[in-house]
């Protein structure tokens, strides 16, 4: 029967982290993590639970840890990760009660081994990943180092990505539909597929849509040199063309233009998507349209301040929506605005808990200053005078 805890034995001289993780036994912790840390001169490891949304620490030394580990772990969590200097590994409970060595990856040396109390941040996607697709796409080089000029939409996907584990890293399913509007050149696209069917092991479907046919044209090119025969793309105006009417568990837009996300969130709505990422980008339509008429006018006066009011509103009323409509959502900050000034992210999880107080808000602010919005008037047009 393979042990985990005889692996991570192994691993403690060069230990990054261990993560426990998908419990198996309902009384377990929903996550536990061990991390080295050097306090006072002294070599230790901390252990961290998380349980009720608050992190429990205690710090043991490597026999404690170990024993931990066998007698209190082993066995009731369905996933580990362990993480080293030279290699990752991830193990799966198997149904027998034993388990098996999912996927492994090499991992580069922290500066200075690894050990400060203040460590710095470990990407899901990691420098050194063999992540071939990252090299056609030009944010690695063919070593698998980062393009320093492309570190900025490096920090981005991972950014994306650890937003999307968050939200799903119970998924429990063994197949998921994804649907990509605006993709471009497809960062993100080849990322959430790569995530999904090559790190998670799950039967991944993805489409991304794009205007600009030669875009396209690469990207089904890239898909296929590397084998991700379920990942495909396709030239489509979002606001016109009949887009895909199959079964779709989750929709992304990153920097969907204007109104492009507006019509993103309605096909995802009207299709009863249960997991929606949605990243805006370039607000105009308010700002072209709104005017005074109430508490916000001294907002409106002067440019910047009414183009960032506009943006806000924008996805203030966009949130309005989603929750009228059954889901629940979170508004985050997606990057820092030192890197891009696209920040927010909408990430939204249908629950059929609709909200109605919320859309009727968004409403009276369009009655009092007269500006147009576009999922609010696809969703609402009896509302809206459309």
């Amino acid at each position: 029967m393979a042990r985990v805890y005889q692996e991570l034995e192994q691993a403690l001289p060069g230990l990054v982290k261990a993560v426990y993780s998908q419990p198996a036994d309902p009384l377990a912790a929903p996550k536990v993590t061990v991390r080295p840390l050097v306090i006072k001169g002294r070599a230790c490891y901390q252990i961290e639970t998380f349980k009720d949304s608050k992190a429990y620490h205690k710090n043991v030394e490597a026999e404690e840890l170990l024993l931990l580990a066998e007698k209190e772990l082993e066995g009731r969590y369905r996933q580990v990760l362990l993480v080293g200097g030279r290699e990752s590994a991830q193990y799966v409970l198997r149904q027998r009660g034993d388990y098996k060595k999912s996927s492994s990856s090499p991992s580069l040396p922290r500066p200075g081994g690894g050990e400060s109390h203040n460590r710095a941040k470990e990407y899901i996607l990691r420098e050194g990943e063999d992540i071939p697709a990252l090299v056609d796409l030009g944010i690695f080089t063919p070593d698998f180092k980062i393009v320093r000029s492309r570190y900025d939409k490096y920090k981005q996907i991972n950014r994306f990505v650890e937003l999307v584990d968050q939200e799903l890293k119970d998924y429990g399913q063994r197949e998921i539909s994804i649907l990509d509007f605006g993709c471009g050149k497809s960062y993100l696209t080849f990322i959430l597929y790569y995530y999904f069917a090559v790190k998670r092991g799950v039967d991944a479907k993805i489409i991304g849509y794009d205007l600009k046919e030669d875009v396209v044209d690469n990207c089904n090119r890239i898909a296929e040199k590397y084998g991700y025969d379920k990942l495909r793309f396709e030239k489509a105006d979002v606001s016109r063309d009949l887009l895909s009417d199959e079964h779709i568990d989750m929709v992304v837009t990153l920097h969907a233009c204007d109104t492009a996300t507006d019509y993103a969130l309605d096909y995802a709505l009207r299709h009863g998507v249960k997991h929606i990422f949605s990243v805006p980008c370039c607000q105009h339509e308010i700002n072209s349209s709104i005017h005074k008429g109430g508490e916000l006018d001294i907002l409106l006066e002067h440019g910047i301040i009414r183009e960032r009011l506009c943006a806000l509103l924008t996805d203030s009323v966009r949130a309005a929506v989603l929750q009228s409509r059954g889901y629940e959502l979170d508004v985050i900050e997606f990057i820092d605005f030192e890197h891009s000034p696209k920040n927010i992210m909408l990430r939204a999880r249908y629950t059929g808990k609709a909200r109605p107080k919320s859309l009727d808000r968004a409403l009276e602010l369009k009655e009092k200053y007269g500006f147009a919005q576009k999922l609010l008037e696809l969703q609402y047009p009896e509302k809206c005078g459309k």
